[in-house]
């Protein structure tokens, strides 16, 4: 008698959670918008957390890094409205970034050109 194989086989989701993560990423970005536009920016600064919660698990150790010592000059700064908005800016930048670095952002199409020898 064949004894029963234990290990689990590999799993293939019936469901493909992107475009709700899009839809999410896309609402994020548009309450930060709004948030910076209101001059709310210890709100905008939630945001951009919230936006790191997204991407987050598709990161390295660099990145994650990268974004502590962004929150750690951030957190330095909530004395100076201006160093604080400047520091929004560079954690925006990086977020921004790095959704694109992961196919999350936006797609730039090769042109005809890049394939011509």
């Amino acid at each position: 008698m064949k004894e029963p194989e234990t290990a689990t086989p590999d799993k293939i989701a019936k469901f493909n959670s992107m475009q709700a993560i899009l839809f999410r990423i896309d609402g994020l970005w548009q309450k930060f918008n709004y948030s910076m536009l209101k001059g709310s920016l210890l709100a905008s600064n939630w945001v951009l957390d919230r936006l790191w919660g997204e991407l987050v698990a598709d990161t390295g150790t660099t990145e994650e890094k990268e974004f502590k010592l962004i929150n750690d000059k951030l957190n330095e700064s909530k004395s100076s409205k201006e160093a604080l908005y400047n520091f929004l800016m560079e954690k925006e930048n990086f977020l921004r970034r790095l959704q694109n670095k992961q196919g999350k952002g936006v797609a730039y199409e090769d042109s005809i050109d890049d394939y011509m020898d």
